[in-house]
């Protein structure tokens, strides 16, 4: 009866999670729902409680208090094995003496499925097919016979989110999958990922604390903070819209001015006004390319910092009311006086 509810939930819901240990609290009630066939990348700084919400999704941890839900289903009392999701770990966990093959062979051996009414193993040969078919269709053919420890760090996280999607999980959770990998490694992981999700669908929640690799990798974005999730929704508007300082400044470098909003405007000691909803103290979260060295008048300010960025310069301007990021092409000393241009920004009451 029930059904048609659980078929249209989300992949994976998270209500209300609470975590303690020896009395410090680690999750402050974090909520998050991750439609089904999303790839969510969950971002956050060192100790803001991340990898313990992965492992409480796994099964690993129980939450002191809040329920966690795979496709409808209420998962938060079930053992690890039952609850349709897999967990790939920083370290990939294959086993070194087997092939790659071998490797997705063996978790598909170790499954019971459901055959006329009657539940069995894939026999050794039938495993071994299967592992080198899900192998090729992940673009992966090439590793199937060779060993575990001859493959680099890479090919080896490869193999591992592959082992997973080929296990029948529903979920799949990647506790930061590139965090050992050198640059172009990452580079190709990445777009390995993306691949996998089109292929299969799958759901994917993928914690990192590399801005870059939230922005880029996944199709939607959780940020959190302090054992909350402060944010989430497309890359794109959580950029552009953050909606806190935190969902700001971890997911790019962003200026703070400091006002007052009433009336639907937030007005700022520098002069600047912007659109702002509610009353009362109010932020805005100005991105670099939003602002620029004007000559023709703005908002004055003075360089605190100037700093080489490659391409140019990034310079720390104090305003009245905050401070703002800008990029400039010109190296500008500190102490000198700018004028600023500010377009496309919003702010938020606090």
């Amino acid at each position: 009866m029930n059904e048609p509810e659980i078929n249209t939930a989300p992949g994976l819901r998270l209500e209300g999670i609470i975590k303690s240990f020896g009395g410090k609290p680690v999750l402050r009630g974090a909520d998050l729902d991750v439609e089904r066939g999303c790839f969510m990348m969950l971002l956050g700084e060192s100790g803001c409680g991340k990898t313990t919400l992965l492992r409480i999704v796994a099964g690993f941890e129980k939450p002191d208090a809040g329920r966690v839900y795979v496709c409808g289903k209420d998962v938060t009392g079930l053992p690890p094995g039952e609850r349709g999701v897999r967990t790939v770990p920083q370290s990939d966990s294959l086993f070194p003496h087997m092939s790659a093959a071998g490797n997705i062979a063996f978790a598909l051996r170790a499954r019971k499925t459901n055959v006329g009414g009657r539940l069995r193993r894939m026999s050794t040969e039938e495993a071994r097919s299967r592992a080198e078919e899900i192998l090729r269709a992940l673009g992966l053919g090439g590793m199937g016979g060779r060993r575990a420890d001859t493959l680099s760090g890479g090919e080896r996280q490869r193999v591992a989110i592959a082992r997973a999607a080929a296990c029948g999980a529903r979920v799949i959770l990647l506790d930061e999958p590139m965090s050992a990998l050198d640059a172009l490694s990452r580079e190709q992981m990445r777009g390995w990922l993306g691949e996998l999700h089109e292929k299969t669908g799958i759901t994917v929640l993928c914690v990192t604390h590399d801005r870059d690799e939230a922005m880029r990798t996944g199709s939607r974005i959780a940020v959190m903070s302090g054992g909350r999730i402060v944010r989430c929704g497309t890359t794109e508007d959580v950029y552009r819209h953050p909606g806190s300082y935190d969902a700001a400044r971890l997911t790019g470098e962003c200026g703070v001015l400091r006002g007052i909003a009433a009336d639907g405007t937030a007005a700022f000691a520098c002069g600047l006004r912007v659109p702002c909803a509610g009353a009362g103290t109010a932020e805005a979260y100005v991105r670099p390319e939003n602002v620029s060295v004007s000559a023709e008048g703005g908002v004055i300010g003075t360089v605190e910092e100037c700093a080489f960025a490659g391409d140019g310069y990034m310079l720390t301007v104090s305003v009245a009311g905050g401070t703002l990021l800008v990029r400039s092409s010109d190296r500008l000393p500190a102490g000198a006086e700018v004028a600023l241009k500010i377009s496309d920004t919003e702010a938020v009451t606090v």
